[in-house]
């Protein structure tokens, strides 16, 4: 059953450093492969992927392309220079935000209520609540809440495990399903990251629309912390930050 909800697959050409049964530098086909093989593509309004294509990256662009318009996701293609986050954590950075309002920006994006927002390697790993029923939770969870900003499938990844991650923060239960971040969820407060989320598409482009503003700080102000701090600017709670029960679903980062 379609929802009212987009996906959007955040991808560049640059190469990654992959994990587990990986057996190449590109992880965008597994993303997607998964993701429709657990829910029928139809379940989605719109299915993007914005595409950050490096200039001298012009035949992995065409294969990531062709790739997506065989699998019925629409390219959003961005050609310019960026760096690897480990080469230049600034450069990075910006050039995402500038994906991210991009994206956001698309008008039919923005006639549907809520987005799934993935990054081209994540696996979304189902226990006891599958992929659709997450979607159908979070929308109504997020109708009935409208302080709560997002809802995000904590990630597992080669040296975090999602299912115990979480267990000793703050942290309270909305519902089974649905945890909140408390105050001291982390160091620096709750907190919103690039993880999978689920989250409403106006509040999203009205934050980075704002970002826009903001770019030249990112050297310094992490782009995770500026994130949430600007989203909280738009909620009346402290504590707008949700995630699913890992127990019941989480997010694998490959890579």
């Amino acid at each position: 059953m379609s929802l009212p909800l987009n996906v959007i697959i955040f991808a560049t050409t640059m190469p990654k450093q992959c994990y587990g049964d990986n057996d190449n530098k590109y992880t965008y086909d597994k993303t997607i492969e998964s993701l429709f093989s657990k829910v029928d593509k139809n379940t989605f309004k719109n299915k993007i992927l914005h595409l950050k294509s490096r200039p001298e990256d012009e035949k992995i662009a065409k294969t990531i392309k062709d790739f997506c318009k065989l699998s019925d996701v629409k390219v959003i293609e961005t050609i310019n220079e960026v760096k690897h986050h480990s080469e230049n954590i600034a450069n990075h950075s910006a050039e995402y935000f500038k994906d991210i309002y991009k994206a956001f920006s698309d008008a039919e994006i923005r006639k549907q209520k809520y987005t799934l927002w993935l990054e081209d390697d994540y696996l979304f790993r189902e226990e006891s609540l599958s992929l659709y029923d997450s979607f159908v939770t979070a929308i109504k969870y997020l109708d009935e809440n409208p302080d709560q900003l997002t809802v995000r499938y904590n990630q597992s990844n080669h040296t975090v495990n999602a299912l115990e991650d979480y267990l000793d923060k703050d942290y309270h239960k909305a519902s089974e399903d649905i945890f909140i971040q408390g105050s001291k969820y982390t160091e620096w407060g709750p907190t919103f990251t690039f993880q999978p989320n689920i989250s409403r598409s106006n509040e999203i482009y009205i934050a980075w629309k704002a970002a826009q503003n903001y770019l030249a700080n990112l050297d310094e102000y992490h782009c995770e912390l500026m994130s949430g701090d600007i989203l909280k600017t738009i909620t009346e709670s402290s504590n707008p930050f949700s995630f699913f029960n890992p127990k019941k679903i989480f997010s694998e980062h490959i890579g």
